[in-house]
């Protein structure tokens, strides 16, 4: 069980939220969209909204690059605004903060050398160079770059035990000793079943949201810590993490009601894409629709793993 929760997660993260499709931009490519609105607005409106929070989403699909450039263009244009905020980034542990730290003082010119210090390669995220603009644009603003998910050692107890294996005290930190609402719940299982195309089985799912609200809380706690410091902070994460019906927005408003948040998705501007249907209302405050990339099947690992054919 903790080693298929173990690969189950980590394909979680990459195929959760997947688009397959051909590479290009449909006809919303480019464009902004305004949720609660249901309209579309332009990039100058979405930058000075986003200026005025303490906490900035900024969710993707974890393989396609244009998601990071346009990342990195919401850095560079928050800090033209005059706010510097701290990057925190899922991508990185808590256990690997002093080797950013480290990295950053020894060579605070070099962005590669974080890479290395971190060891991207092996830490199956997706190519270091598609990354690569977030981390640039912090380097180049001399902003805080925050690991913002569990440690390893807590990540390995959460596959093995659950929350159970957490201390009380890491439990209430992260948001939760509280009982989940059932929407959230819900709401967190539909998604945890469609980023693993159907596959995942049910005696898998308890603890698969057990990882899921421990990295929510996770990154909720060093987005507002980092908030604190800095004055805002802009998490880079997949768009599980980044939805505004149970992820780090609903762990906000228990733990720091008074924080303003703003959730934006990334998303391949496709003609199947829901999204980008009028009268949809995404789980998001905004949506950038981009071009789309290649893709492989992102359910094709599921189901050698599971078997199933996820129709």
């Amino acid at each position: 069980m903790r080693t298929m929760l173990m690969g189950a997660a980590m394909l979680l993260a990459l195929a959760g939220c997947a688009v397959t499709g051909p590479a290009g931009g449909g006809p919303q490519a480019g464009r902004i969209r305004d949720v609660a609105a249901g309209r579309f607005i332009d990039r100058p409106a979405l930058i000075g909204r986003l200026a005025r929070a303490d906490v900035v989403l900024l969710g993707e699909v974890h393989d396609n690059p244009h998601h990071h450039e346009r990342q990195a263009a919401v850095i560079d244009a928050l800090a033209a605004q005059g706010r510097r905020p701290a990057v925190v980034l899922e991508m990185l542990r808590a256990d690997q903060q002093a080797a950013v730290d480290r990295a950053r003082r020894e060579h605070p010119g070099d962005v590669d050398v974080l890479a290395g210090a971190v060891d991207w390669a092996d830490s199956g995220w997706p190519p270091w160079s598609m990354y690569r603009p977030v981390f640039a644009a912090a380097y180049r603003h001399d902003l805080p770059i925050v690991a913002g998910n569990l440690s390893r050692q807590q990540l390995d107890t959460l596959r093995s035990r659950g929350l159970e294996g957490l201390s009380a005290a890491t439990r209430t930190r992260l948001g939760l000793d509280r009982p989940q609402p059932a929407d959230e719940r819900t709401s967190m299982a539909e998604a945890i079943r469609e980023g693993h195309c159907g596959l995942l089985p049910e005696e898998m799912l308890p603890r698969m949201r057990g990882i899921q609200r421990a990295r929510d809380g996770a990154l909720a706690r060093a987005a507002l810590a980092a908030a604190g410091e800095a004055g805002m902070s802009v998490v880079i994460a997949g768009h599980g993490h980044a939805r505004t019906d149970h992820a780090i927005p609903r762990v906000i408003a228990v733990l720091a009601p008074s924080r303003r948040v703003a959730a934006v998705a990334f998303e391949p501007a496709m003609p199947d894409n829901p999204d980008a249907r009028p009268g949809q209302a995404p789980p998001f405050d905004y949506v950038w629709f981009t071009a789309a990339v290649e893709r492989e099947d992102p359910c094709a690992a599921l189901r050698e793993r599971f078997g199933g054919s996820g129709d």
